[in-house]
C-alpha cells in the first residue's frame, strides 16, 4: 500500500472545492463533499483506500437503493473506469455479489485513489 503524504488542509480543501465547482455532476464531485465533511480530508482518503466503501464510511453508498442509483447515474463513467482498469491489469474485474453495488463501490474507490494521486497524497 502506498503511504499518504501530508499537504496542507487549505490545499486539500481548495482542490476538493475546485472539483465540485468544475465538474459538479461527476463521480469526483460525489467524493469531494464526503472528504470535506470527514473530520480530516486527508484521513478520508487514507481510510477509503484502506477500508473501502464496504466499511460503511461513505454515507451515500450504504444501501443497495443508493448504490444502484449511483451506478445508473454514473454508468458511462463507471464503465470507462472499469475498461481502463481491466486494460491495465490484463483481465476482467472479478464481480462478487450485486453487480451495481460492486461496480459503484469500485468506481468510487478507484476515483478516490485517482484524486489522492492528483493531490499528491500518495508516493
Amino acid at each position: 500500500m502506498e503511504t499518504l503524504k501530508q499537504p496542507t488542509k487549505t490545499k486539500i480543501n481548495s482542490f476538493l472545492q475546485g472539483i465540485v465547482e468544475s465538474a459538479p455532476h461527476s463521480i469526483k464531485a460525489k467524493i469531494a463533499p464526503e472528504a470535506l465533511d470527514y473530520h480530516d480530508a486527508s484521513t478520508f482518503f487514507a481510510d477509503i483506500l484502506q477500508h473501502g466503501c464496504a466499511s460503511g464510511m461513505v454515507s451515500q453508498l450504504i444501501y443497495y437503493t443508493d448504490t444502484h442509483k449511483f451506478f445508473d447515474k454514473h454508468y458511462d463513467a463507471i464503465e470507462h473506469i472499469r475498461d481502463q482498469v481491466e486494460e491495465n491489469i490484463g483481465e476482467p474485474l472479478s464481480i462478487t455479489g450485486d453487480l451495481k453495488n460492486c461496480l459503484a463501490w469500485f468506481a468510487f474507490e478507484e476515483t478516490a485513489y485517482q484524486i489522492a494521486l492528483e493531490m499528491g497524497l500518495l508516493d
